[in-house]
């Protein structure tokens, strides 16, 4: 009898610390898909033209519309940590890129495919430009321009237009081809050489026709961010 009434003393004892809150409450967060951190230091984020956003963001098979993505944002220097979590097995790649009003992809920064794992995803950039013109240069000018406009030591028309050079012989600069005219006007790309080259069949002055270089891609989404930036400003970086 005595031990059943030193039973029942212990578990009264026990109820009474429940009570008085001496055990916390466990909760568990779950969280659904793939979870990728981003973390690097970026240069130009800030000079985009509102129609586009620098995004972190998840894409299937076909690559056009972001399925999921986060705009991405920098301390005052730069500097990026940023999550980007319940990511679908849908999604075949992430990217870090710029997205249209639509979430359309325009071009990618960076890029990495999704691993059959589901530990954090790490995407360590160090420091990467990611400005309106640096993202001109990597889709278009060394594509597309750079082998006739400074490559290989070919420089046609005095036009250098390799990385680390395009900005200074285009930006408020007159072309030799057509002296009345800046290749880039900032702040008018109607009026800028660069954009009538390559929306046009034919400019006076110039003999070859650069639009025949323009891939249906490309005047889909490049030249309306070639005249953004331009209309912009024609920031450097």
């Amino acid at each position: 009898m005595k031990n059943i009434i030193f039973a029942a003393l212990l578990a009264l004892i026990a109820l009474t610390a429940c009570d008085d809150g001496q055990i916390e409450e466990q909760r568990t967060v779950f969280t659904t898909g793939h979870v990728v951190k981003l973390t690097g230091q970026l240069q130009g984020l800030s000079n985009w033209a509102e129609r586009y956003n620098v995004a972190l963001a998840g894409f299937d098979d076909k690559g056009e519309y972001a399925i999921i993505a986060k705009t991405v944002q920098a301390d005052n220097q730069g500097n990026v940590d940023m999550t980007l979590s319940d990511i679908g097995d849908d999604v075949k790649t992430i990217r870090l890129c710029v997205l249209d009003r639509l979430r359309r992809h325009v071009m990618s920064f960076r890029q990495i495919d999704i691993p059959d794992t589901r530990d954090t995803i790490r995407m360590e950039l160090g420091a990467v430009n990611v400005g309106m013109l640096e993202a001109i240069q990597l889709s278009y000018f060394n594509t597309t321009c750079a082998n006739c406009h400074g490559a290989s030591n070919r420089t046609a028309a005095q036009l250098n237009l390799t990385p680390g050079h395009s900005y200074a012989a285009m930006v408020g600069k007159p072309s030799i081809k057509v002296p009345d005219m800046n290749i880039v006007e900032p702040g008018d790309a109607e009026h800028s050489l660069l954009h009538q080259v390559l929306h046009q069949e034919k400019v006076e002055g110039i003999s070859m026709t650069h639009h025949d270089l323009v891939s249906e891609q490309n005047e889909q989404y490049i030249l309306p961010l070639i005249d953004s930036w331009i209309n912009n400003g024609a920031k450097e970086n």
